[in-house]
């Protein structure tokens, strides 16, 4: 028990928490504009290309696979981070 809670601990720390936010942020940005394409930031408005599978597969399942884990580790621990943040997801 003691493991789980100083890993827990040292994986709570605020700075930790919103670099990685940030980063992972960044990240699925990229994906996103990598398959829709363009550089336009109103990706909602535009329907997914046919070609996107083609697209995917030269990225790296661990690309995307890290950010789901965080948004996984995000949700149990720190859940109040989705709510006081919304600005931080303006950009995706």
């Amino acid at each position: 028990m003691t493991v789980y809670l100083s890993l827990k601990a040292a994986l709570s720390q605020p700075s930790l928490v919103d670099s990685s936010f940030t980063f992972y942020t960044a990240t699925a940005t990229y994906l996103v504009k990598l398959v829709v394409g363009g550089n336009d930031a109103d990706t909602a408005a535009v329907a997914m290309p046919t070609d996107a599978a083609a697209v995917l597969q030269y990225v790296p399942e661990l690309l995307t696979e890290n950010v789901q884990d965080f948004m996984l580790f995000l949700r149990h621990f720190k859940d109040q981070l989705f709510e006081v943040s919304p600005p931080l997801f303006a950009t995706v």
